[in-house]
């Protein structure tokens, strides 16, 4: 079978909470995030309009309109108290073989008879926290150590703003390796 991927995947230590949801579950979850993105969708094109009006008169103010715009933007991923997201406060530091579609783990919950994932990631060393959901793609048991379950999850209903932090972070770790690598 050809494998074929979006977008590029590494090796990653994230703090990472999950929970698995059902499809109607999931469905709501969705139908909410929607609404959400549509909203701020709205509100992103109204501030970005106003903030080149700006820009064109006041050139800083412009600029540091625009910074706190992308500041907030990066901040509505952080907000984690929606209701539909009950997670069980499991945190814990967990290596995944992250992309900016999905994701890989090893876990020790038994998911096979799930389908549908609710995930808090936080990004180190950003400290960037998505509010997520995934479909679950596989989950092999490699009778492997404390967490014997490989999960491979496609990330759905990711907002613009979501996967672009996510292709930021994984430029930015890619970097660091490479830097890493070249130092030594």
């Amino acid at each position: 079978m050809e494998e074929r991927r979006r977008f590029f995947r590494l090796d990653d230590d994230v703090v990472m909470d999950f929970q698995a949801i059902t499809q109607d579950e999931f469905s709501h979850w969705k139908e909410n995030h929607s609404q959400q993105k549509s909203e701020l969708k709205q509100l992103e094109q109204d501030i970005g309009n106003l903030i080149h009006q700006v820009r064109s008169v006041h050139p800083a103010i412009g600029q540091t309109l625009e910074l706190l715009n992308r500041k907030l933007n990066l901040l509505n991923g952080n907000n984690a108290n929606h209701p539909e997201l009950n997670l069980s406060m499991t945190e814990a530091r967990v290596r995944v073989n992250l992309s900016a579609c999905g994701m890989a783990f090893n876990t020790d919950a038994d998911l096979r008879g799930s389908s549908h994932l609710l995930f808090n990631l936080q990004l180190k060393p950003s400290n960037a926290i998505l509010s997520l959901a995934g479909n679950i793609v596989s989950i092999d048991d490699t009778g492997e150590g404390d967490a014997p379950y490989m999960v491979r999850v496609n990330f759905e209903g990711l907002k613009e703003t979501e996967q672009e932090l996510l292709i930021q972070h994984l430029f930015q770790l890619q970097s660091r390796t490479l830097r890493q690598q070249r130092d030594h």
